[in-house]
């Protein structure tokens, strides 16, 4: 499994959280909007079809003296009908006007295609026809007919009424009614916009005042308690010498556990101050070139000791020379880290590898072990602060689950990224790469 922490500046939360926001707010009063507007024109649609279909369906049932009235559309259309037709079931016409008689006869065609079984409405786009006549030419404009089909029974057998209404103008009132609505969805997405990001940088104000002074105590807390560490930690030498021919083993053993302890306490302090001060942006990270083989060479030696102690392998594979760019006390920190948990984790008879690995557009450090390795789920959150990956073995090595939060912090100053391959029971590969 590969895991990467994405290289990149680090990222402001608060002004993460801001954007958030105001995405939301944004997207919340433009639904709203659209939402109106939907209902808007679904219900001018409404209306519209109710209105058209009464008013067709009174034309479709009109009798006079038992007989079906065909209203005369020759000098025009009566009530925007824009033809009357009724046809038997073979398509031939029993009745019928046109307000378009040049037109009548492909009317008829369609009209003969469709023989609902009770009364139906449908909507029809004529569009723009031109029509040779003897020496005139007939020209229709784009219509939008609203067609209604009544069954009925005549004394030759079923026949079906047909009729068509001109409904254009309310086709033209609500594309009108579109383009306004998309007009002002515009200038409310741009108003929106401003006043999302005034709602969002109000709301954040709170919780940046609640964020900073969290962030002073911390650093202010942790420098004060590293003074009482210190002296607690002297007065038990003192303690050791002066009683060191009375001191009862199990005495020495307490004071050890002591000393042991707040050597530990001291340990996170420090990581935390360091933490502290990289929230609030005060840690200044010296950037200088110098060359890297030597420094790593020198950091990789102070593990040694430690190496041997559990019989693990420690090697190494570096490159002559590689000049570099970077705070060098941060990258030592950096492998330290690195090296201490690789070592930490990795049984008896282990191997630990360390490599420096030069590009023309990156360099690398790379640090694999032959340890326990890392689970996929628990590989996304190995570098939040006091994740544990086995809680229990880390409170016995003495760990607070701060090293590779602090190892993040020194990568992203650096504008770099870790990529992360492991597997339980494999061993894990850290390769953090920087831009030359």
């Amino acid at each position: 499994m590969k895991w990467t922490l994405k290289k990149g500046k680090k990222r402001d939360l608060f002004q993460y959280t801001q954007r958030k926001l105001t995405v939301t707010y944004t997207w919340l009063i433009v639904l709203f909007l659209a939402l109106f507007a939907i209902i808007v024109s679904l219900f001018f649609l409404f209306m519209a079809y109710r209105e058209q279909s009464d008013s067709l369906r009174s034309t479709l049932y009109a009798t006079e003296d038992g007989r079906v009235v065909v209203p005369d559309l020759a000098f025009g259309r009566s009530d925007e009908l824009y033809f009357y037709y009724v046809l038997d079931q073979r398509g031939h016409v029993l009745a019928g006007s046109d307000a378009v008689p040049q037109l009548g006869e492909r009317n008829r065609a369609r009209m003969a295609k469709w023989q609902p079984d009770g009364d139906a409405f449908r909507l029809r786009w004529q569009p723009e026809e031109a029509q040779r006549v003897g020496t005139m030419t007939v020209r229709t404009d784009d219509r939008l007919l609203f067609v209604g089909a009544h069954p009925i029974m005549t004394t030759t057998g079923p026949a079906t009424i047909y009729a068509a209404k001109d409904v254009t103008f309310y086709w033209d009132i609500l594309r009108n009614l579109l383009l306004v609505f998309i007009l002002i969805l515009i200038v409310f997405i741009i108003a929106a916009v401003k006043l999302s990001a005034a709602m969002s940088q109000k709301a954040m104000i709170p919780i940046q005042r609640t964020f900073k002074h969290q962030q002073q105590f911390l650093a202010d807390a942790s420098h004060e308690l590293r003074t009482p560490l210190s002296i607690m930690n002297t007065s038990l030498d003192v303690i050791e010498l002066e009683n060191a021919e009375t001191i009862t083993p199990y005495s020495k053993e307490v004071v050890s556990d002591m000393k042991e302890e707040i050597g530990r306490m001291s340990r996170m302090l420090r990581d935390l101050l360091m933490l502290a001060r990289s929230d609030a942006g005060s840690v200044e990270f010296e950037m200088a070139a110098f060359d890297m083989v030597p420094k790593l060479r020198q950091w990789v030696l102070a593990f040694e000791s430690v190496a041997q102690k559990k019989g693990i392998a420690l090697r190494t594979m570096f490159p002559d020379a590689l000049t570099v760019k970077g705070d060098s006390e941060r990258l030592k920190q950096l492998v330290y880290i690195l090296l201490d948990n690789a070592i930490k984790y990795t049984p008896e008879g282990g191997k630990v590898d360390v490599g420096l690995d030069p590009n023309p557009r990156q360099w690398r450090i790379i640090v694999r072990d032959s340890g326990i390795g890392i689970a996929e789920t628990d590989q996304p959150r190995i570098f939040d602060r006091f994740y544990r990956v086995e809680k229990h073995r880390s409170r016995e090595e003495g760990s607070a689950g701060l090293g590779l939060a602090i190892a993040k912090q020194i990568v992203v100053a650096h504008r770099g990224s870790v990529v992360l391959e492991s597997a339980p029971g494999k061993g894990s590969t850290f390769s953090v790469e920087f831009p030359v």
